[in-house]
């Protein structure tokens, strides 16, 4: 497998100027395009308050004690 390296000199530096802006350009846009499909650690938080599983501490401490007694068995 060639690194980026290899590719750049091989491949994208005898290419004139204008295709190497048009291919800048693309790959710009496919990054830009990968970086609004991912979710920031902020979103996720906040996407977590709205799917509450539990409403209360003691729903979370009556589920967690459920947990560790199949543990045991």
């Amino acid at each position: 497998m060639q690194n980026a390296q290899t590719i750049y000199q091989q491949t994208i530096l005898p290419l004139p100027n204008s295709e190497k802006l048009r291919l800048a350009t693309i790959i710009l846009q496919n990054l830009s395009n990968e970086a609004e499909k991912s979710v920031s650690a902020l979103d996720f938080l906040e996407n977590l308050r709205t799917e509450r599983v539990f409403n209360s501490a003691n729903e979370v401490d009556e589920h967690l004690r459920r947990e560790r007694e199949g543990w045991d068995n």
